[in-house]
């Protein structure tokens, strides 16, 4: 959680500067999946709880309600990615500081692919599924960030859209 705030501080003070849509998308994005850390990280507490009468097949169910979740979050984070992609196709604006929107971008695959890491090893190791789905997730969202690197090389090439264009991109 902590490494994709990071990130995300860093890509949102490039936005700022810079403009660029497709890396708000990206960081919209590292900030949502920051986020869903959080119910993921309540699922796995609960599911530790032994059964009670209540619920005598204990809290393991609590994992699969952390994933609708983030579903929800994932989804909410994509709809509004794309309302500013959209906006600025009709409205499009000029991009400032490209080398800090492609270093950004890199930051992204590097603070994703880290993330990716630790997830994957964790969730190995106590077996869980759902973790290691998440640390997939991360090492694809990786990917999704070096658009924002082509982007920003399409628009430096004289494509002005390619920065739009690596915003849809960067969606699931």
């Amino acid at each position: 959680m902590f490494v994709l705030l990071a990130t995300t501080i860093l890509q949102l003070g490039v936005v700022i500067i810079s403009g660029s849509v497709a890396l708000l998308a990206d960081t919209i994005h590292n900030f949502s999946d920051a986020l869903t850390a959080v119910p993921l990280w309540v699922a796995f507490v609960l599911g530790r709880r032994v059964a009670t009468k209540r619920y005598t097949y204990g809290f393991g169910r609590a994992e699969d309600l952390a994933g609708l979740f983030i579903i929800a979050v994932v989804a909410l984070s994509a709809v509004v990615a794309a309302y500013q992609s959209i906006e600025r196709f009709f409205h499009p604006q000029p991009l400032n500081n490209l080398w800090w929107v492609i270093a950004a971008g890199f930051i992204g695959f590097f603070g994703n692919e880290i993330v990716a890491i630790y997830r994957i090893r964790v969730g190995q190791k106590i077996g869980s599924a759902a973790l290691v789905a998440d640390g997939v997730h991360a090492r694809i969202d990786g990917f999704t960030s070096l658009a924002v690197v082509a982007g920003g090389f399409g628009v430096m090439l004289g494509f002005p859209l390619a920065d739009q264009s690596s915003a849809c991109s960067s969606r699931p």
